[in-house]
């Protein structure tokens, strides 16, 4: 789905930007972390195009992947937080420590982390994610 928005803010490849409702088709491809008032939704996207702050674009939304989108930038923290504490607490097993649990957590947080903002650069890469289509004014 492609939709006029403003570009609010831009830096490093990112930009903010306000889609009208009127030109907005509530497919939920902007995402879960959306702004959203009565009249707009703000949400950041990828600005290869190079927008600066002021000008109206075209937003592409991949909208029949979304979901795929989601699955790959939450499930893989998902997944990686108890293989990386059972990891760690089988590693301390063997190592003859017991009841000590906080390398386990500490190492899992950390690994969540991680699997996050990787799995939110692979939607990136595979176009699962809003991005700037072109620049109008």
């Amino acid at each position: 789905m492609d939709c006029q928005a403003k570009v609010i803010e831009a830096e490093r490849g990112k930009a903010l930007v306000r889609v009208a409702k009127i030109n907005c088709g509530e497919c939920g491809a902007c995402g879960l972390l959306a702004r959203s008032d009565k009249d707009s939704v703000e949400f950041t996207v990828a600005n290869q195009a190079g927008a600066k702050q002021g000008d109206e674009v075209i937003l592409h939304l991949p909208s029949n992947r979304v979901y795929l989108s989601f699955l790959i930038v939450f499930g893989l923290p998902v997944l990686a937080i108890p293989a990386a504490y059972f990891a760690v607490m089988a590693i301390i097993g063997l190592a003859g420590w017991t009841g000590v649990h906080a390398p386990g957590i500490i190492v899992a947080v950390i690994a969540g982390f991680l699997a996050f903002w990787r799995g939110v650069k692979l939607a990136g890469r595979l176009g699962l994610s809003p991005f700037i289509k072109r620049i109008i004014t």
